[in-house]
């Protein structure tokens, strides 16, 4: 991370052209001012606004606008979108800052001047330089997350382990804005090699699978179809039903929801044939399936989805057309998915049905094809929207932008938490007042799904206290998962006939621990393999004033003579949040209520000895 210095300017027009800016969350630079330092600025880094002389805001560069704009008709190069750390309107004269070297329009690191006896100024001046070196420490950390994905925060109590987890987890699901759609689009189109042998070999590959799925189920014959060769639930890996849902599922994801929607299905718990919706009038399971095997003859050999839709869903019929005709029906079945997939590209999806929705989306793909001169196949189109916007929910658009926003959410491990808890498990229902047992995902696994369905924007897991649980019973083979992001793994129960799991790279796990605390497990070395650890101890820069005497003598017990030889200061100390007070009053009954019963558990356990007595007697006064 950098720390830089701008100064920005009104323009001439007598505005307050600082505050108008800052309103936007927004600085521009111009052109030709400090080029090296522009062109070298990225998002993270820790800006000092000045109007002329005074330095007047705190700010974080968030990512750069290279669009130009006109102010007063001059031309300016760069606009910043920035996120405001401190603004400050009145400002003591006295403050400034100096840069480190002569060349100010250079990227350096700015010092405080050391010369400054003034108590407010200085106080003011260091309260922005330990803000500065706080979001280092940060930066310092995220770089370390998005390396490895995984990380434990572990250091003694009260240094805002998880205080910083969160703090971090905010600032990687903030709101960013993602590329222009069309942007995205055509850069694909452009830098396609359809002549890659990975592309190659995935392309025959699916070739291979719909020429045996057409071998199994010629359209010209569907309508002899049996109750045997149609229904799922059997158990059979070779039926229609079992090949359009789990056999094909390369060639465009179908997910029915229930048996139901197949009309009729074998219930292995009845021992029979189940019939749904108008089915049931029928007697007979072969004539019923007659029935079934007539309106699939339609949809296919006929493409009369019109008659179809009455009888079958959206999605089944569009992924009958998809497996039938490639060409002409885009692989993509879920009608929500396909408006979502539209608005990106600002089509208007009114008054079109889910067959001319999905033809719309493939007249797209036709169309950017033929601008580029590619040859990207419409799978290759539809996963390329998949593994970047979320199509299941659909993205926010601002100005043909989109912007997207993740989420952070926190647990906390304890020594009963299970594998079972945390990634899938049974749970039990009641159902028409009987016990139902079903397999649920649990909250890493459902979590890895939002991130998945969402693959621009960033999902943090804090795991509080990570160090209390049985890790290798809680994680399972997830610890394979942590080390090789986007790979399926299987997992001890089955999910709506999946019984794999993946975790996406833009999932990332903080975990915190408490290094004082020995009553608890050690993490064992593959565990240890999978995350990287990072120090979070006492920070003496973070006390307020009037509380530093007492951080000091706090801190002086942790030293040889009176802290136990097998213990490490940097593992037990107490931290700085102790000592984090509003004024002297909250600080006593910090002391009291807080520090002092923590003290006497040191030297109950034998980490300190006696000699602490004597700031505990001070402290309760």
């Amino acid at each position: 991370m950098n720390v830089f210095k701008i100064q920005i300017r009104d323009g001439g027009t007598g505005k307050n052209y600082v505050e108008e800016c800052l309103k936007d969350n927004r600085i521009t630079t111009h052109i030709n001012f400090a080029k090296e330092l522009i062109e070298s600025l990225k998002p993270g880094d820790i800006g000092i606004v000045h109007k002329g002389s005074q330095a007047v805001c705190l700010v974080k560069i968030k990512h750069k606008i290279l669009d130009q704009t006109k102010i007063t008709g001059r031309s300016f190069g760069h606009d910043f979108r920035v996120k405001i750390l401190q603004y400050y309107k009145d400002i003591p004269n006295e403050f400034s800052l100096k840069a480190q070297g002569s060349n100010v329009g250079h990227n350096g690191t700015y010092t405080l001047w050391s010369e400054i006896t003034d108590k407010p100024v200085y106080n003011f001046i260091t309260g922005w330089y330990n803000m500065i070196k706080t979001h280092m420490k940060k930066q310092d950390i995220k770089t370390v997350l998005e390396y490895k994905k995984q990380i434990i925060l572990q250091g003694p109590p009260g240094t805002g382990k998880t205080y910083t987890a969160l703090e971090i987890a905010k600032e990687l699901t903030d709101v960013e804005t993602v590329s222009n759609p069309n942007e995205l689009a055509d850069a694909f189109y452009k830098n396609f090699n359809e002549q890659d042998p990975v592309i190659q070999k995935e392309r025959q590959e699916r070739q291979d699978l719909r020429a045996k799925f057409l071998h199994r189920f010629p359209k010209d014959n569907l309508h002899n179809l049996s109750l045997e060769d149609y229904c799922i639930g059997t158990g059979e890996r070779d039926n229609f039903c079992w090949w359009i849902e789990r056999g094909l599922q390369t060639l465009g994801y179908y997910f029915p929801g229930s048996s139901r929607s197949y009309r009729i299905y074998w219930s292995k718990s009845n021992e029979e044939y189940n019939k749904n919706g108008s089915l049931k009038e029928i007697e007979d399971d072969d004539e019923a399936m007659k029935v079934v095997a007539g309106y699939l003859h339609k949809i296919v050999t006929e493409e009369n989805y019109k008659e179809g839709q009455n009888f079958f869903g959206p999605s089944f019929i569009l992924k009958l057309l998809n497996t039938y005709y490639p060409e002409k029906y885009a692989p993509i079945n879920a009608v929500n998915y396909i408006k979502n997939a539209l608005a990106l590209f600002g089509i208007d999806t009114s008054n079109l049905d889910f067959v001319q929705l999905n033809h719309r989306l493939l007249k797209l793909h036709n169309d950017k094809n033929a601008a580029h001169g590619s040859d990207v196949k419409p799978h290759e189109f539809m996963r390329f929207l998949v593994e970047n916007f979320n199509l299941k929910e659909g993205e926010k658009i601002d100005a043909d932008k989109v912007v997207v926003k993740g989420e952070s959410q926190l647990i906390q491990f304890h020594p009963a938490y299970s594998y079972e808890d945390f990634v899938r498990g049974i749970v039990a229902e009641v159902s028409d007042g009987k016990p139902v047992f079903n397999v649920k995902n649990k909250i890493l696994a459902d979590f890895a799904e939002k991130a998945l369905d969402n693959p621009k924007a960033k999902f943090v897991l804090i795991i509080d206290e990570i160090n209390r649980a049985n890790l290798p019973s809680v994680l399972g083979e997830l610890i394979y998962a942590l080390e090789y992001r986007g790979k399926l793994v299987n997992t001890p129960y089955e999910l709506d006939g999946e019984r794999s799991i993946k975790l996406p790279n833009n999932l990332y796990i903080i975990g915190t621990m408490n290094t004082a605390d020995r009553s608890v497990g050690h993490i064992d070395y593959a565990i240890r393999r999978r995350f990287s650890f990072i120090d979070v101890l006492p920070n003496e820069t973070l006390v307020p004033n009037f509380a530093i005497e007492a951080f000091n003598k706090v801190s002086n017990l942790f030293v040889k003579g009176i802290l136990a030889s097998d213990f490490k200061k940097e593992d037990v100390q107490i931290g700085h949040s102790y000592f984090m007070a509003n004024d002297e009053k909250e600080l006593n009954i910090k002391l009291k209520h807080e520090v002092v019963p923590i003290l006497k558990e040191y030297m109950k356990d034998g980490v300190l000895n006696e000699k602490a007595e004597e700031v505990v007697i001070e402290f309760l006064g």
